[in-house]
């Protein structure tokens, strides 16, 4: 039986995410600004702390960012950068393009959610990081026939072994169970001729099934 504390908290907790939901990108009670590139971010350090590990230990020290509540970021894929910090006040982030971030260029569709990844480990937001495989993974079923996989392939093996392990399993798994059809691609033969650890884990997994 449920209780009518346990539905008063649970109303409670819907209104406080909501709220939280309705600042992302507002001037509401805003004490920090975000920059990614000339593109201004209105936040609230509260909602970065508590998400982020990055920011609480930040904005606690007496580094120059907390003292003039100003984060300045310009290098790497600025739209990732949005959808990290649509995450934290939404729980979730879309992969159109973000309107105030105007004319600069988005991510290739397969290429978002393994930047938006790379943020989160590098932001400390453990949950993001679980958002973005996941999303990574369903993506890779339905888009391994984009000419972008290579590229995609390629930035997943660029990353640190211990931060893309998982995305490199399931990359060499789908690439073993659509090897036929992959190597009618001159670029994806290119590829396997450059050999590396991208080669060594398709062979591991065509071991694996033997």
């Amino acid at each position: 039986m449920v209780s009518v504390s346990d539905n008063h908290i649970e109303d409670h907790s819907y209104t406080l995410n909501w709220a939280v939901h309705m600042c992302f990108n507002s001037k509401l009670y805003s004490d920090v600004t975000i920059h990614l590139g000339d593109i201004e971010l209105p936040a609230h350090s509260i909602v970065l702390a508590s998400q982020s590990e990055y920011f609480k230990k930040a904005l606690e020290s007496p580094m120059k960012e907390s003292i003039e509540r100003k984060f300045e970021f310009s290098e790497g894929s600025m739209h990732a950068h949005w959808r990290v910090f649509e995450y934290i006040y939404r729980g979730e982030y879309i992969l159109d393009a973000a309107v105030p971030l105007g004319s600069i260029a988005d991510d290739e569709d397969l290429l978002k959610d393994i930047r938006v990844y790379e943020l989160a480990d590098y932001f400390q937001i453990e949950n993001l990081k679980n958002y973005a495989f996941l999303n990574f993974k369903a993506r890779l079923k339905t888009l391994w026939v984009s000419e972008h996989l290579i590229d995609c392939i390629r930035e997943v093996y660029k990353l640190p072994s211990n931060l893309s392990y998982g995305m490199r399993i399931e990359i060499a798994k789908l690439a073993r169970k659509h090897l036929v059809d992959l190597w009618d691609k001159k670029t994806f033969r290119n590829l396997i001729r450059e050999g590396g650890q991208f080669v060594i884990d398709i062979m591991k997994d065509i071991i694996a099934e033997k």
